[in-house]
C-alpha cells in the first residue's frame, strides 16, 4: 500500500531561487523618494509651524500653557523617530532658542504655499 503511495506522488519541481541584491544608492533614493510622498521630513530640512505649539509642562523654565512656537515661525529637523506607529520630530526653531517635539502634521516644508502668504 505504501509503494501505491510513493508511487502516486509527484516529483518535486524546481522552484527558481530569488536572489536578493543590495544597492545602497537605489535603497537611498527609495527612502528619499518615500519621503515625499508620505510627508516624511529628513534631518537638516527647514520647515515652518503650522501649529501654536504650547508647553505642557515638559518644557523646563517656562509656565505650563506658555507658547513656545508660533505658527510661521522657521526651524530645522534635528531628528526624527517612530513611537507606537507615529513620526515625531525635535525641531529647533532658533529665533526663538527652543527645541521641540512635533509631529508632521504641525509643521510644513519650506517654499510651500503656506509659507506665500
Amino acid at each position: 500500500m505504501s509503494d501505491q503511495i510513493a508511487a502516486r506522488r509527484r516529483p518535486a519541481e524546481s522552484r527558481p531561487v530569488a536572489r536578493v541584491v543590495c544597492d545602497a544608492h537605489q535603497r537611498q533614493m527609495a527612502r528619499n523618494m518615500e519621503r515625499r510622498f508620505t510627508g516624511e521630513f529628513s534631518p537638516g530640512e527647514p520647515v515652518r509651524a503650522a501649529a501654536l505649539i504650547r508647553n505642557d509642562g515638559m518644557y523646563p523654565h517656562k509656565d505650563i500653557g506658555e507658547p513656545l512656537v508660533h505658527p510661521g515661525d522657521a526651524g530645522i529637523v534635528r531628528e526624527s523617530w517612530r513611537f507606537l506607529g507615529e513620526v515625531y520630530y525635535t525641531v529647533e526653531f532658533v529665533a526663538r532658542a527652543v527645541f521641540v517635539i512635533m509631529r508632521g502634521r504641525e509643521m510644513v516644508r519650506i517654499g510651500t504655499a503656506f509659507d506665500v502668504g
